[in-house]
């Protein structure tokens, strides 16, 4: 490494590359990252980002795979804090797509967003793809069995509270919808209006 490199080491100048870049694109979209100009942004030379990322597809495509690794150890960490057949564990997921999607705009956009890279033409992030897919049909089989959730197609009952919180993320990320409220709230009613829809109605006692 030149004098400019030297105060990174080899992992440590990866993880700042991924960093910078995800700002990059949080402030300017995936079209202003070019690895000349995040090279300039951490005052290292020319040649460094090139060391880890051969190009700028590789590197859009770490700034996804950091998003992956994410948004999956915060699903994960529901699972932790409550039963797995607890719709409130489904309700919490959903709440969690939502924000993770607000704090990270950079990564949610080369997820699933309007940057979304091909997925099927990367078998890394098309992997990560379908282990959160398959995480939410796992818990909401989970739940079927429970009594909570409708017994419908779990698969199909997933891209339906995919799309719901998707769709959610996707308007306050671009700025189309300004909550009366406060955001959170929403999220909440939104997660709770959803999980009212697929919930196994009750009747009541004679």
């Amino acid at each position: 490494m030149s004098s400019q490199d030297g105060r990174y080491h080899h992992g440590d100048l990866r993880a700042a590359l991924l960093t910078e870049a995800a700002a990059m694109i949080a402030e300017g979209g995936a079209a202003s990252l070019t690895l000349r100009g995040i090279a300039r942004r951490l005052g290292v030379s020319r040649a460094a980002p090139y060391r880890h990322f051969p190009d700028k597809s590789a590197l859009l495509v770490g700034v996804a795979s950091a998003g992956f690794a994410r948004l999956g150890e915060r699903l994960q960490s529901i699972e932790a804090g409550a039963p797995r057949s607890s719709v409130e564990r489904f309700r919490r997921m959903g709440e969690e797509y939502v924000r993770f999607a607000l704090e990270n705009p950079a990564h949610y956009r080369l997820m699933y967003g309007k940057e979304a890279l091909t997925r099927e033409d990367i078998p890394e992030l098309h992997a990560s793809a379908d282990a959160l897919l398959a995480q939410l049909v796992d818990v909401i089989k989970a739940q079927q069995r429970s009594g909570g959730i409708k017994r419908q197609d779990p698969r199909t009952q997933a891209y339906i509270a995919w799309s719901t919180v998707h769709g959610l993320a996707s308007l306050l990320i671009e700025g189309q919808i300004q909550p009366a409220g406060e955001v959170d709230d929403l999220i909440r009613k939104t997660t709770r209006t959803l999980l009212d829809g697929m919930r196994v109605r009750r009747r009541p006692a004679p």
